[in-house]
Parts: structure tokens; C-alpha cells; sequence
């Protein structure tokens, strides 16, 4: 396992590495590529993205041991994962690569994602031809069906949101913090990753904390999108954290996790966190759900 890497970087050290070209980019791809989990297909993909705030963040591909690539992590998806975690609500531009020489388009599945962001349309995409050489800007809306350029006044991905949800059981409450952004209670976690989880078209939103074998906490909330296979489920936006924030640690290690969800929901996370934690955690994970309407 690589050794712990930081997944953003402050406004300082940004400016550091100067503009958002292929030549400063390359040493912060080759930087991330050995955090990349692709042990299945041994494809690395790592996506760099420059926020409004002049941070830059890093976004990396995970694939889930023993399950299919289609409950992957893509690079794109993680990276929009980071920005919430952050509390970044505009991408400015965005890097993909595969190697830190050539730079390519994200994949059509993470483009319909993506344009779930305010006035993503016009967010910069560096691209470079096969040799690395001659790079160029496009905006995402080039790669866009014209059906699925933003439309205004609704709801945006990373934009601050709070769904008006509730614990079904209230003597639960008894264990929630009033503030409950980095406590080290799993029930809260996972309560306010599913308050602020994005789910407009299902009206489900959904959130998971995980906590390791040193008692460290993880959460994540799910991120819907237009296209529904192109969402990214709660228990993949908290892996996304114990990635970014768990030292390198392998799965094995997460021995605890909560879901929170609507008890009678048109969709259930449920069945889908129960499978993929059987597969990847520690054999005697223990796995709650907290039902809330």
C-alpha cells in the first residue's frame, strides 16, 4: 500500500504549482496514481479538479474487491465526492489522466454526473492529443447531449443542502450531537450525510458512516444523478472519505457502518450497502440501518 497522501491541496500550495497546464499537472497525477485501487482491471485513473476557492482536489478510481466494476468508484465520481467533503460548490477546471502525460475527457457515464453542478457546462476540461503535447481547453457542455446542459433554478449537486428528514425512532436523538460534522458517532454521521446527501428525482436521500478498527470515522451521503446508473451510492461516497482520510488503510479495516434512509422509500440502499460491505470489510462487520421519514 502507497504511502498516505493528501487529497487537496490549500490555496497555497496550488498557486505553488502555477496554472492548470499539462506540464505543472503531471508530477500531481504521477503523485496520485500509485493511490489508485484498480487491482481489477489495473487501470489507474486519477482526476485533478481546481475549485473557486483556488484549492485543487484529487479524485482517484476504486474498485471494490469481489464485486463487479459496475459498483466502482470512478476517478470523476471521487473527486466530486472530495468537493463535498470540502464544502466546494464550483469546479473551475478539470484534469483526467491515465499516466500524467495525456489528458483526456471524462468517460461519458461520470460527463452526466458532472453536469449536475451550477453552470458546470462551462467548466474547463484540459484535454491533449496521445503524445501529451499541445494542451487544450473544452467546456463540458461539448460533451453533452443538448438534453443535459443545467437548467436553472433547481437544485445543484454540491450546492448547500438540507433534506427535512427524521429519525422514525426518536429515542435515537438521545445519542445525536447538535453538532455532529466531525463527532465520532456513527449514528450522527450517517444522519447528517443523509441530511445533506442529493437526491431530487428519488426524493430518498441516503447517508453512511463507517468506522475503522482505531475508532476513526467516515461518512458519505448519496449523489443522484439524471441518469440513474451514473449516481453514486452513500456506502461509495464514505469510502470515498475513509480513502481520502484513512491512511492507506485496506478495506478489511472498516468493522462498523450505519445507513440512514426513508423506511418506505420508492428505492432502498439497503440490499446494495449490505452486499458490498459483506464483500469488502471486515468479515464481522457490524452493518444498522436507521429508518427516517
Amino acid at each position: 500500500m502507497a504511502q498516505p497522501m493528501r487529497f487537496m491541496l490549500n490555496h497555497i500550495e496550488t498557486e505553488s504549482y502555477g496554472a492548470f497546464t499539462p506540464q505543472n499537472l503531471s508530477p500531481l497525477i504521477n503523485r496520485a496514481i500509485p493511490h489508485t485501487r484498480a487491482q481489477i482491471s489495473g487501470s489507474p485513473v486519477v482526476a485533478v479538479g481546481r475549485g473557486s476557492s483556488g484549492r485543487t482536489f484529487f479524485g482517484v478510481n476504486v474498485e471494490l474487491p469481489g464485486l463487479p466494476l459496475d459498483h466502482s468508484i470512478h476517478a470523476e465520481q471521487f473527486l466530486l465526492a472530495n468537493l463535498a467533503l470540502h464544502f466546494e460548490q464550483k469546479l473551475e477546471c478539470i484534469a483526467i489522466s491515465t499516466n500524467g502525460n495525456y489528458f483526456q475527457e471524462p468517460c461519458g457515464h461520470c460527463c452526466q454526473l458532472l453536469h449536475k453542478i451550477r453552470d458546470m457546462s462551462d467548466t474547463k476540461i484540459l484535454l491533449t492529443n496521445p503524445t501529451g503535447q499541445k494542451g487544450t481547453y473544452m467546456n463540458l457542455s461539448t460533451f453533452l447531449p443538448q438534453g443535459l446542459i443545467s437548467q436553472a433554478n433547481v437544485p445543484r449537486l454540491l450546492e448547500r443542502n438540507f433534506n427535512c428528514i427524521e429519525l422514525i425512532n426518536h429515542s435515537l436523538y438521545m445519542d445525536i450531537c447538535s453538532y455532529s460534522e466531525h463527532c465520532n458517532h456513527l449514528n450522527c454521521r450517517a444522519l447528517k450525510a443523509a441530511t445533506i446527501s442529493y437526491a431530487p428525482d428519488s426524493k430518498c436521500p441516503s447517508g453512511v458512516a463507517l468506522i475503522d478498527h482505531r475508532g476513526k470515522v467516515y461518512s458519505g451521503g448519496y449523489m443522484e444523478s439524471v441518469a440513474h446508473n451514473t449516481s453514486l451510492g452513500p456506502v461509495q461516497a464514505a469510502l470515498v472519505d475513509f480513502v481520502a482520510n484513512g491512511d492507506g488503510q485496506e478495506f478489511k479495516n472498516i468493522v462498523e457502518a450505519v445507513l440512514v434512509e426513508k423506511k418506505c422509500g420508492v428505492l432502498s440502499q439497503e440490499a446494495t450497502a449490505r452486499m458490498i460491505l459483506e464483500k469488502i470489510a471486515d468479515p464481522d462487520c457490524i452493518f444498522r440501518v436507521l429508518h427516517c421519514k
